[in-house]
């Protein structure tokens, strides 16, 4: 980010958000390399496609994810500008988790039953968190027209969150233990971080 500054003198809220996607720009080929350095030497062409094919659905559910948890806060909050520069924050910081994932998913994969334990507690937490009876969109305004769109919004962006916690189920349900227990515990500690505190 300061680097992304010093050369642009761009620190405005937007160009904050362009600091983060120049980063991510820059870290996630960093992340392909490492995973093509750490899983192609061990493993047959169709292992390896396999495993490249898992790190691209966590990578592409979990920033689905992610972006709509902020969407969610932007709603309950009924907007402001400093949720998209939080959101875009946290893109940048799931794919510096991505690098995590990768060294964990090229592990050896043993078994471990607490893994999995960690795993359904993470999960149930989330759960809880979304269906809390305390979420609901901002309405605190004298204009219908933005309750109304506001309340579209945060349907369909609970709609969309929802299935995408399904898909990101099922990703967990077929990833090694550790690998597993990494992504739904930087599933729930997003959540928290977006959720936990809202109205």
């Amino acid at each position: 980010m300061r680097v992304y500054g010093d050369k642009t003198q761009d620190y405005s809220t937007a160009g904050q958000k362009m600091g983060f996607e120049y980063y991510v720009k820059c870290k996630r080929p960093a992340n392909d390399e490492l995973a093509t350095k750490l899983l192609q030497p061990g493993n047959s062409l169709g292992s390896y496609e396999a495993l490249r094919s898992q790190i691209d659905d966590v990578r592409e559910e979990l920033n689905k994810y992610g972006g709509s948890l902020w969407t969610l806060r932007y709603a309950e909050e009924g907007g402001g500008t400093m949720w998209g520069l939080i959101s875009v924050g946290a893109y940048a910081g799931r794919e510096d988790f991505m690098e995590t994932f990768i060294r964990t998913l090229a592990s050896p994969g043993r078994r471990s039953p607490l893994a999995r334990k960690r795993v359904s507690a993470n999960l149930e937490r989330i759960r809880r968190w979304l269906t809390s009876p305390n979420r609901k969109p901002w309405t605190d305004t004298d204009d219908p027209n933005d309750v109304v769109t506001n309340k579209q919004l945060y349907r369909d962006t609970l709609r969309v969150t929802n299935e995408t916690l399904a898909h990101l189920q099922d990703i967990l349900k077929d990833l090694p233990d550790a690998a597993a227990d990494r992504l739904a515990a930087r599933m729930a500690e997003e959540t928290k971080d977006a959720l936990a505190d809202s109205p």
